[in-house]
């Protein structure tokens, strides 16, 4: 199919979808997966997935994620810095194990199976992001919990992938783990300097500048030049534009005409990109010889997040509603995921 002819049955599709989740009360994340699933090899085969399209999906999820630093309290945050750590610990530390046991039970071995463990304890800040949006979330207790958890999330399964992929000879992972802590903590300095001392006094001047097109364009710059720094010290990019949102909504140049704009470019067209090509390289027909173990697996994964998270929240003195909120907001899996997988080494499995 015409790639402009595929951009617009997606782009048509994941919308309606959208809209019918909205009318049955569901994120519109939901409609616009399902609506990939239709048009993908699971039903009428219709659209195929390619690189651009994958590429403009990644672009939105990483303004999806900015949008959600946007909505995030830096200083609200810092509170819950010592809980966000727990909330982690404990849902890697759970997921690890059910992982590693599921893979035991399959006779995957020592190596696939400590693999399975360290791949189910990562975690999707940018879904997350996106469902607490659609439900209003963002600005409560459980919803700046889940956020900072999060951050953390990335930074710990980072090191546990990076870990694993190392003791069994990956070649692609060969950072020692001081390294990539020193990397970590350049991410972090680095980014707070640009936001605390540089981003303010730069926004003021293109405030000046009383361009509204400038305006949205230091918001695009800020999502990319955020994301590649990211990527540049070993994180994942959407950590970075998460970071940028967040230190841009202290600037009071970040007027609402802003956001409006990246919201309408995010929600409007690159988003539903991104989930409809989730549901374009889904085939659910390729699951039907492996269902015990597929569901097996899923099961791992929504415990491990949902009862480790949520024990740590509870713990930290939140209620059972928001604790509940709090673990279910850690249980998507996405980026860091995919991003593991090509630290694989060959053989590895065996």
């Amino acid at each position: 199919m015409n790639m402009l002819l595929a951009l617009i049955v997606l782009i048509l599709a994941a919308r309606i979808g959208g809209e019918l989740a909205i009318r049955f009360r569901q994120s519109p994340m939901l409609g616009e997966i399902l609506a990939g699933l239709l048009l993908g090899p699971t039903a009428l085969d219709l659209v195929t997935p390619n690189e651009t399209l994958e590429f403009l999906g990644h672009l939105g999820i990483l303004f999806m994620t900015f949008l959600a630093g946007m909505e995030t309290d830096l200083r609200m945050l810092r509170k819950v810095v010592g809980p966000s750590v727990l909330v982690s610990a404990l849902g890697i530390g759970l997921s690890v194990g059910l992982g590693f046991g599921v893979g035991w039970l399959f006779d995957f071995g020592l190596a696939a199976s400590l693999f399975l463990g360290a791949a189910l304890s990562t975690s999707s800040i940018a879904v997350t992001a996106r469902v607490f949006t659609d439900f209003k979330l963002m600005r409560t207790r459980a919803g700046l919990l889940s956020m900072a958890a999060h951050a953390v999330d990335d930074i710990l399964a980072m090191l546990l992938i990076i870990f694993v992929v190392s003791f069994f000879g990956g070649e692609s992972a060969d950072d020692p783990i001081w390294l990539v802590m020193g990397k970590v903590a350049a991410f972090l300095a680095s980014t707070a300097v640009i936001g605390i001392f540089l981003l303010k006094p730069a926004m003021r001047w293109v405030y000046r500048l009383r361009s509204r097109e400038m305006h949205f364009t230091v918001a695009v710059l800020l999502v990319l030049g955020f994301g590649w720094m990211a990527e540049f010290f070993g994180l994942a990019d959407v950590l970075g534009a998460f970071v940028a949102g967040a230190f841009l909504h202290y600037t009071e140049e970040a007027e609402p005409g802003m956001v409006h704009r990246v919201e309408a470019l995010s929600d409007g067209f690159l988003v539903p990109i991104f989930f409809g090509v989730i549901g374009l390289q889904t085939d659910l027909f390729l699951l039907v010889d492996a269902v015990p173990l597929v569901i097996v697996v899923l099961a791992a994964a929504i415990a491990g997040k949902l009862i480790g998270c949520g024990l740590g929240a509870r713990i930290m003195g939140y209620s059972n509603r928001e604790s509940v909120i709090i673990g279910t907001g850690m249980v998507p899996r996405a980026g860091l995921a995919l991003i593991m997988l090509g630290l694989v080494p060959e053989g590895f499995a065996a």
